[in-house]
């Protein structure tokens, strides 16, 4: 009877072929082989004054919703219930959900006041010419993640190296420490919910189909990938995080615009976070 296959292997040999592949489709990437050049991201139509507001709807959603159960945990379960990991989740989990809700606002309002007042509309006279949509979001979503594996990877071990060159402080982002220590299965299963389903979500709506996409056709395409990236980077408040953080939302940007769907960069950051909890749970430096 043959012997079993090691956990380890079967992750060994999956890393590897994620390794190859990523590799392989940067190169084409790079080459040009990997279709038109040519932007599929339409211009927004929206005006400075309704970005502003949907802007401030957003920063509301992520302020307010996390009182509520700050006020809940006082008033009913005491002090005590501030503690630990579940308190940590549940403050994240109500962030990012405010962001998501606050996001859905600014999307519901921008919509109406783009209806009911055509002035409202403030479409850029340099935009560029558009091509079609990507007919997969799913296949474009899955070949982004694959190229940002060695790319983000290699990037975020040089830039580690630096900070531990010159004595700056290294330790992992909080979350992933959470998922490494990990031992209550519903515990668990919440931190994966967070991280591989609502924070994609949530900063892809915000980040990309927001912020990128209002700025892409109104300041230089270098600022408009820049300053989203910036903020999505140290918005995570970990420093070795920063440099592979920025380069991720610069890349993610790029598949956004290349694909002219929102969906792309959410299915790719989702698997991104995904592969870095089986790398945590592996006992691996994500």
């Amino acid at each position: 009877m043959p012997a079993p296959v090691s956990l380890p292997l079967v992750f060994f040999i999956f890393e590897v072929g994620c390794w190859l592949a990523g590799i392989v489709l940067l190169w084409r990437l790079l080459s040009g082989r990997m279709g038109s050049r040519l932007p599929a991201l339409a211009p927004w139509p929206v005006s400075l004054e309704g970005f502003v507001t949907g802007a401030l709807l957003v920063v509301a959603g992520g302020y307010l919703l996390p009182l509520i159960p700050a006020h809940l945990s006082n008033d009913l379960l005491g002090p005590a219930a501030q503690d630990g990991d579940w308190w940590t989740l549940v403050l994240g989990s109500s962030f990012q959900l405010g962001l998501l809700g606050g996001a859905l606002l600014a999307g519901l309002y921008l919509r109406f006041q783009l209806r009911r007042e055509p002035t409202f509309v403030d479409v850029p006279s340099a935009a560029p010419p558009s091509a079609p949509p990507a007919p997969r979001p799913l296949l474009a979503g899955l070949v982004t993640f694959l190229i940002s594996i060695p790319l983000i990877t290699a990037l975020g071990f040089g830039w580690k190296m630096l900070l531990d060159t010159f004595g700056f402080p290294t330790g992992e982002q909080e979350m992933v420490d959470m998922f490494r220590n990990a031992d209550d299965p519903a515990l668990l299963l919440f931190m994966i919910i967070l991280a591989a389903v609502i924070a994609p979500v949530t900063e892809e709506l915000i980040f990309r189909a927001g912020l990128f996409r209002y700025l892409r056709t109104r300041v230089s395409h270098g600022f408009a990938l820049v300053i989203p990236a910036l903020i999505f980077a140290f918005l995570h408040g970990n420093l070795v995080a920063v440099v592979p953080l920025f380069v991720l939302g610069v890349f993610f940007a790029v598949a956004y615009e290349r694909t002219g769907r929102i969906a792309v960069p959410m299915i790719a950051h989702s698997l991104f976070n995904l592969h870095t909890i089986v790398l945590a749970m592996a006992g691996v430096s994500a």
